[in-house]
C-alpha cells in the first residue's frame, strides 16, 4: 500500500470535515480531536456529489457518523456504512498521522 502525504497536522481543523485530492480522488477527513482521526470517500453515496467533508459530524449509540448535507443520511466514520440504507457505504480510506503530517492510502 503506498502512502501519500496531505497536509500538516495543523491544517486539520479540530471537530470539523476538510476535502484533500488524492491519488485522483476526494477524501474528506475528519479531525475529532482525542476521538481520533477518519477518512471517507468525499462523495455521498446517495447523491453522488462530493460534499461529505462538510457534512454534521455526530454519535449515534456510541457510533460517530457524518451527516451527509444533501439527503441527510448518516455514514459511520469507522467504515463507511450508511444507518438509514445498508445497501449505501461510503468508501473508507485508510488514514495515519506521525510526526510528518497527516498521510493517507493511495488508490
Amino acid at each position: 500500500m503506498s502512502w501519500e502525504r496531505v497536509c500538516d497536522t495543523s491544517a486539520l481543523p479540530v471537530g470539523k470535515g476538510i476535502a484533500a485530492w488524492v491519488a485522483g480522488r476526494a477524501i474528506a477527513i475528519f479531525n475529532l480531536g482525542t476521538q481520533g482521526v477518519y477518512a471517507l470517500d468525499n462523495r455521498d453515496p446517495a447523491s453522488g456529489v462530493s460534499l461529505l467533508a462538510r457534512g454534521q459530524v455526530c454519535e449515534l449509540d456510541g457510533e460517530l457518523y457524518v451527516c451527509s448535507p444533501l439527503y441527510k443520511q448518516h455514514y459511520r466514520l469507522t467504515t463507511g456504512a450508511c444507518l438509514e440504507d445498508p445497501q449505501l457505504r461510503a468508501q473508507k480510506v485508510d488514514i495515519r498521522i506521525d510526526e510528518a503530517g497527516v498521510w493517507l492510502a493511495g488508490a
